[in-house]
């Protein structure tokens, strides 16, 4: 009989993908609602942008369109590092 490793599978990338955005999102949106509810932490939950931006390609008959914006903050990659512990315990 093989023995059995104690290796541990998580599921793929597409799910940690998914987990990773979630995280994002959810700690973005606590961390306005705790910088509304405590000023005092405006200047942790300062965001910065970074992107490319939009911009639009007119051919007449078709119309394209792209942009692509990253909204970061600290608590956005609290939510990120949290998520991605979720992911492990998967």
């Amino acid at each position: 009989m093989g023995s059995r490793s104690s290796y541990r599978s998580y599921p793929g990338w597409p799910i940690l993908l998914l987990v990773l955005i979630v995280g994002a999102l959810i700690g973005g949106w606590l961390g306005e609602a705790l910088v509304k509810l405590v000023p005092v932490l405006n200047e942790v939950g300062q965001v910065y942008t970074v992107g490319i931006p939009h911009f639009t390609l007119d051919l007449q008959v078709l119309s394209l369109s792209f942009g692509l914006t990253l909204r970061i903050g600290l608590f956005s990659l609290l939510g990120i590092i949290g998520s991605y512990f979720v992911y492990r315990r998967m």
